[in-house]
């Protein structure tokens, strides 16, 4: 009788212990929920910057928590095909006016503004979406990066490349190749 319920105490104990070690079988204590669910503000990604804030009506708001971006698909036209088909040049800004040009995270106006580029500035057509582009771009200018968008890739992906990506209004860029 000592003897089973020395098994079954061994057991719980054992059991107590496997239900808080992490499943990938470290011996790292898991992270509070508090501590796993938030992420530093601060932290962006290569090639990225947060746009600077102004006070010029329709400046950047960088409390915005929208829809969840869409990222740029490279290779949609095949394996033969570079990965973006296009390149071009933003064009037709108003000088008096904002004289930029938004970069959003989705083909919408409706979405976080993630950039603004200026009027010359060359990008990378990789996608089309209701009056929008889905670009790649230099986030200098034309500082002679390779944005790794002119050679093929096996099969359609998302972007993940060195330059930064977001989404234009098409009535601003002139195609200039592809």
């Amino acid at each position: 009788m000592k003897t089973g319920i020395i098994v079954i105490a061994a057991s719980a104990l054992a059991l107590a212990a496997c239900q808080q070690a992490p499943a990938d079988g470290t011996t790292e204590q898991p992270a509070s929920e508090e501590t796993a669910t938030k992420a530093p503000s601060d932290i962006v990604a290569p090639a990225e910057r947060k746009p600077a804030p102004t006070d010029a009506p329709g400046s950047p708001d960088l409390g915005y928590t929208g829809p969840i971006p869409m990222p740029i698909r490279i290779g949609t036209d095949g394996p033969k095909a570079d990965s973006c088909a296009s390149y071009g040049e933003v064009t037709g800004l108003d000088p008096k006016g904002d004289n930029y040009l938004s970069v959003r995270d989705a083909p919408s106006d409706k979405v976080k503004e993630r950039d603004r580029i200026g009027a010359g500035h060359k990008v990378h057509i990789c996608a089309e979406s209701n009056g929008w582009y889905g670009i790649v771009y230099d986030i200098e200018g034309d500082s002679g990066i390779d944005c790794e968008t002119d050679s093929p890739v096996d099969k359609p992906r998302n972007y993940t490349g060195p330059c930064a990506q977001g989404w234009v209004s098409k009535k601003f860029v002139k195609i200039t190749a592809g």
